[in-house]
């Protein structure tokens, strides 16, 4: 598998269709400065949210994510989250036509509370009864009338009312009469319900329930994989096996392993959802057994280091398979870029590192020991006149990200073009925020974000008698004394 395969998904995008449970995730975040008075609970202060399509939408997304078309069948409802969760998918291009809505079925929606990157609860607002009978007939209409548009199917199963019995079956045989294949993310123990499936993909313990078959080692693992293959009616079993890895059962009973790549585990949440993803555009584009599991397990373990339900993107796999990263980035860019990092801790500084000296050196270099990557937030010409006058900066930008560039202990350099980076440092949202100098950690811009999000402010001594003001004004002299 080169970069060049893995790129070509992006180029030549296939066409899917998700069938399946959608959801809202919200993120409600703050910072926690005390006890209730009220009770022994902790008081959260309010400082942002964030809302994420979850659950089949979440499957859908990350195709998005690797530049693939989808469109996604599924039921909201007649709702105010409904609507939001339709123009979230809507805006990163997913064709919601087969999206139905029902007045009596509150859109499912989980709320979770959240300090720094504690998680504090979870509040679930949603109902699981079937979908209306005549809902699942127009549903079904749609599907058989529009078939033929896609290359794969995939049945996103969370048991919330909309892959009933009835209506699963009836997809599955559907796609067999246009020579369709259907994968599927099982949840419902009824595995005769997804029988003439191509693939379905149990986690260890689903696999366990659906087979009753132990499933502690690897060995058992596989004759339970060959359990369900049998007792389902499919022609292959893929199996999540968290940090042990997965296995596929491929249609002439041969058993592929793939070990789990070694990760700090910052949130599971959406794993399963990435690597179904994955999955389902390996297969579409032809990937053998092996390259499959590498795409699944390379993209659920970049998952696993990101906090909440998020999308991996065809670049973050190719940089993770391949080591290969621009130093320099955007503020549009920079996010994107750490989210597949969460493990690390992102250090943030910033400056006009006009005429670099050793003062600027050592405390970089400083800046960096406190954490895993070094976030440079640099000021672009414009901002440096405005900030210091019309004579600097001494050196252009381009030549003082060029310069900056090549010191290894940067990881990451941002030019910005206001006064202040605080913008910068909401896109980093840094685990730690330093500056050097002599000022107090309240006086440094973004210093409230940074500790709402469960960061700290740390202050670095510059080295004394080394500054880009000095070495002006040493210039200056000496020209003088010419």
């Amino acid at each position: 598998m080169t970069k060049e395969s893995i790129q070509h998904m992006a180029l030549h995008p296939k066409r899917f269709l998700v069938v399946g449970d959608i959801m809202m995730d919200q993120y409600c975040y703050g910072s926690i400065q005390r006890i209730s008075p009220e009770a022994p609970v902790p008081v959260l202060r309010y400082v942002s949210e964030k809302f994420i399509a979850g659950g089949a939408a979440n499957v859908a997304t990350n195709l998005v994510g690797m530049g693939q078309k989808v469109a996604l069948l599924s039921v909201v409802g007649k709702d105010a989250m409904g609507e939001k969760l339709e123009a979230l998918l809507e805006d990163v291009g997913i064709d919601c036509t087969m999206v139905a809505e029902e007045k009596n079925r509150p859109t499912t929606c989980k709320t979770r509370f959240v300090a720094g990157n504690q998680q504090l609860l979870r509040m679930d607002d949603e109902v699981t009864i079937p979908m209306q009978e005549g809902t699942a007939r127009r549903l079904l209409e749609q599907y058989e009338a529009s078939i033929e548009d896609f290359d794969l199917v995939l049945l996103s199963d969370y048991m919330k009312g909309v892959l009933t019995f009835d209506f699963t079956k009836r997809l599955i045989e559907i796609a067999a009469e246009h020579g369709k294949h259907v994968i599927v993310d099982v949840k419902d123990l009824r595995c005769e319900k997804y029988a003439g499936a191509y693939l379905l993909k149990p986690n260890r313990k689903e696999l366990h329930d659906l087979t009753g078959c132990p499933v502690d080692t690897l060995e058992e693992v596989k004759e339970a994989m060959q359990v369900l293959k049998k007792k389902a009616g499919v022609s292959c079993v893929l199996a999540t096996l968290s940090g042990d890895g997965m296995a596929y059962l491929d249609e002439e009973n041969h058993i592929t392993y793939q070990e789990s790549d070694s990760r700090k585990v910052y949130d599971v949440v959406g794993a399963g959802d990435t690597a179904f993803a994955y999955v389902a555009a390996a297969h579409v584009f032809g990937c053998s057994v092996k390259e499959l599991l590498k795409l699944a397990n390379t993209a659920s373990s970049i998952k696993i280091t990101k906090f909440g339900t998020s999308v991996v993107t065809i670049e973050e796999v190719i940089d993770e398979l391949f080591h290969e990263y621009n130093k320099i980035q955007t503020i549009d860019t920079i996010a994107k870029v750490l989210s597949g990092q969460k493990n690390k801790k992102v250090v943030f500084t910033n400056g006009c590192f006009d005429i670099l000296h050793i003062g600027h050196v050592k405390y970089l270099k400083e800046a960096k020991n406190r954490g895993d990557i070094l976030v440079l937030g640099l000021n672009s010409d414009a901002s440096v006149k405005r900030l210091k006058g019309p004579t600097r900066p001494i050196n252009n930008e381009k030549d003082r990200m060029d310069l900056l560039a090549e010191m290894d202990f940067i990881d990451y350099l941002v030019v910005f073009d206001e006064d202040t980076p605080i913008k910068l440092i909401e896109a980093v949202c840094p685990d730690i925020l330093v500056k050097g100098g002599d000022y107090e950690p309240d006086q440094i811009v973004g210093a409230d974000f940074v500790r709402a999000h469960g960061g700290t402010v740390e202050v670095i001594p510059f080295v004394e008698g080394k500054s880009t003001t000095n070495i002006i004004e040493a210039m200056h002299r000496a020209e003088e004394n010419a």
